[in-house]
């Protein structure tokens, strides 16, 4: 980047030079092929991210979540921590996530509009913990309200302990009646095929070319923001959080029970995650 010609102005970071780095999850296994380098948080990670950073660009690592799984985000986060501590002046950045619980009820809604024919629906996701399941189903009910048609439940197809599975959602559906129910993913990857020839079956919710736009416009966001917060007095890594790893640490908060923990002074402070 140039050094700034006056305390007012100063070159901005072209976008198309970023490195993308997606940041996996279980909402994104099976995902369509993008051509951009990813990997889940950790060791993985890291070594992406050194690797595609090693030349001096800013890397944007972008949690391919819907919010579902925060500790994708809260995981990306301390990996960046990470990398930044190790590597100085390391040009990194943490993107906002793929989206968040309005943006699925909103897909959700979209991919069943594409088949008014279907009696029923079944959305379908791998099984991620007891509250990121729990919330599929408030979502689902949530893409349901004023649309058609009125029957839409929820299974679980892969991931740990799913409840209900496949084949009990098809089942449940059956029993209400359900006829030939649309089969609808809520994560990235092909909705299952049953071997009863469903409509919807190996259907993606977001296609390649929508997938790749969403996540260009993530990177072209945590660029402007880390490119606001590089030129001013605290740097790219100060308080303000213009890197975005910093504010991404606490993603997790609110996701799970509620517990207790005491600070060093003996204060008292309740949270869940």
């Amino acid at each position: 980047m140039s050094v700034h010609a006056d305390p007012g102005t100063h070159a901005h970071t072209d976008p198309a030079t970023a490195r993308i780095v997606a940041a996996l999850g279980p909402e994104s296994e099976d995902m369509p092929d993008l051509g951009i380098p990813s990997a889940p948080p950790g060791r993985g990670l890291s070594d992406l991210v050194a690797a595609q950073g090693a030349g001096g660009d800013l890397v944007v690592v972008v949690p391919m979540t819907f919010g579902r799984a925060p500790a994708v985000i809260a995981d990306s986060a301390r990996t960046l921590r990470d990398v930044r501590g190790r590597a100085d002046g390391a040009r990194l950045a943490l993107a906002a996530p793929l989206g968040d619980a309005t943006m699925l009820v909103t897909r959700l809604r979209a991919a069943i509009r594409r088949h008014p024919e279907a009696a029923s629906v079944l959305v379908v996701s791998p099984a991620i913990d007891p509250f990121a399941d729990a919330e599929l189903f408030r979502l689902a009910r949530l893409a349901r309200q004023y649309g058609h048609p009125g029957l839409v439940e929820v299974a679980f197809h892969g991931g740990s302990e799913p409840d209900p599975d496949l084949a009990g959602g098809l089942a449940r559906l059956d029993a209400l009646g359900g006829g030939r129910p649309l089969l609808v993913p809520a994560t990235l990857a092909p909705a299952p095929v049953t071997g009863r020839d469903l409509p919807g079956e190996g259907e993606h919710l977001l296609g390649p070319a929508v997938l790749r736009s969403i996540i260009d416009t993530r990177v072209r966001e945590a660029v402007h923001r880390w490119d606001h917060g590089a030129h001013g007095p605290d740097g790219p890594d100060g308080p303000d959080g213009s890197d975005g790893i910093d504010p991404a640490l606490d993603a997790e908060d609110g996701h799970g029970y509620a517990h207790s923990h005491v600070a060093a002074d003996g204060s008292v402070y309740t949270h869940s995650h």
